[in-house]
């Protein structure tokens, strides 16, 4: 039977409503959710901490402690015065000596004269090795009145490697007619040649009376006249007058060094206003300036050369040259280097006239944390010194015989030169001289 349209379309929508409530399974209750009305929340991905980085902590300035002054004040109170002084006694001691044998010189006619000329002869050369002994220790104190003026002082109380015996023999000459170019005679006019420890030696030790000149001058032209008698007395008489004009230059050294105005208490004001040195550094690096003698000196001028480890006269490198060690006269080369040594030693360890103060490079070098170098350079001083005396003649017979005692002490020297010039230089912050820079030896 057929239903009419009207009645079917409404039957048709009730039971599609009714199929797609059932479908879904949804309630037709109109309650909200218990987030109904907030806001979406998202959840961030966990991220984690940040570290920091770690900064070390900061270390402050190392800020010396050692006394520098301290050290000025008793290397110039305890060493290098004491030393001037000591060589101003011994240097009136050599001209007494030297006088009391030139009165004698004239008067030799008997055998017990010539005995008494000879004991007096002994003991004026003993009193030139005893100013010698204590001036090689001076010699590694050249500082203040020593390197003014291009060194004049020094040069004058002793100007080796510069010698020249002929001109001691033309002055010997000279002061005996007691005039050059018309004018008197002054020793303290004459180069430093003429004058001095060197020249002194030359006139006491010489045997030849012979003059040492190429060829002869018109002073010289009477000298072959003259007996040996008479060319001894000639050059006694000259060597007093060398003699007293030595004991006036140490006297003018103590003086320049000595009181509140001399170079002894300008050192010790280092760093002060208005004082020659900018700091106590600076002072510290004028006396490490003075002991590079050792170097320079010490081992290349008295040692290497003569055992031709550096050029010389006498044909260049690898030619032994015995007539260039020092004091050839006296035989004196020896004793010589072992008091540079032992004068080295005194102002590293601070060891001087006053036993209860002994500061010196050493503590330096210990203070700023280098005990090693402190340490092993005191033991290469005493390995040096040890082989200095461990060649047992003088150094120019130990040349001719055999060499390889002396090439042994140049080799511990040179231990100490070495040190000298990096280690101690480094830690401390000094300077190297002019003189040894560039050296690699």
């Amino acid at each position: 039977m057929n239903t009419p349209n009207s009645i079917m379309r409404p039957l048709l929508v009730a039971s599609i409503m009714s199929i797609m409530l059932s479908a879904c399974g949804e309630s037709s209750d109109s309650k909200a959710g218990s987030q109904y009305g907030e806001p979406d929340t998202v959840t961030p991905p966990v991220t984690p901490p940040v570290t920091p980085p770690v900064t070390p902590p900061v270390t402050p300035p190392v800020t010396p402690t050692f006394n520098q002054r301290a050290l000025l004040a008793n290397i110039a109170d305890n060493i290098i015065a004491p030393t001037y002084q000591s060589f101003q006694n011994k240097a009136l001691s050599q001209q007494e000596k030297v006088a009391s044998y030139c009165q004698l010189q004239n008067t030799v006619n008997s055998g017990d004269s010539q005995d008494a000329l000879n004991s007096a002869l002994n003991e004026a050369r003993q009193a030139w090795r005893g100013a010698m002994n204590v001036w090689q220790y001076a010699e590694m104190m050249q500082i203040g009145p020593l390197t003014v003026n291009s060194s004049t002082l020094r040069n004058n109380i002793y100007s080796w490697p510069l010698v020249s015996s002929c001109s001691v023999d033309q002055d010997v000459m000279y002061f005996a007619q007691g005039s050059i170019n018309s004018r008197p005679y002054k020793i303290a006019n004459r180069t430093a040649t003429r004058r001095g420890l060197d020249a002194l030696e030359y006139l006491l030790f010489n045997t030849k009376t012979e003059h040492s000149c190429s060829t002869t001058n018109a002073i010289l032209s009477t000298w072959l006249d003259k007996s040996d008698q008479q060319r001894m007395s000639l050059r006694c008489d000259f060597a007093s007058e060398v003699a007293k004009d030595l004991h006036n230059n140490a006297s003018t050294l103590v003086s320049q060094w000595s009181g509140d105005n001399g170079y002894g208490a300008l050192l010790k004001q280092a760093g002060e206003q208005d004082s020659k040195f900018a700091s106590a550094h600076d002072g510290i690096n004028a006396v490490s300036d003075a002991i590079f003698y050792l170097d320079k000196i010490t081992k290349d001028a008295k040692l290497a050369k003569p055992l031709g480890f550096v050029s010389n006269k006498c044909g260049g490198v690898g030619s032994i040259c015995p007539e260039l060690v020092e004091s050839p006269y006296s035989d004196h080369a020896l004793p010589n280097l072992i008091n540079n040594l032992k004068a080295f030693r005194q102002l590293f360890n601070g060891e001087g006239k006053d036993p209860l103060n002994t500061l010196g490079f050493d503590d330096y070098l210990v203070d700023v944390d280098d005990k090693a170098t402190a340490t092993k350079m005191l033991a290469d001083t005493d390995a040096a010194i040890a082989a200095l005396e461990n060649i047992g003649q003088s150094l120019a017979a130990a040349l001719k015989e055999d060499a390889s005692n002396a090439e042994a002490a140049h080799g511990e020297v040179k231990n100490v030169t070495d040190q000298l010039k990096t280690d101690f230089i480094n830690s401390l912050a000094l300077k190297l001289p002019k003189t040894a820079a560039g050296d690699n030896d």
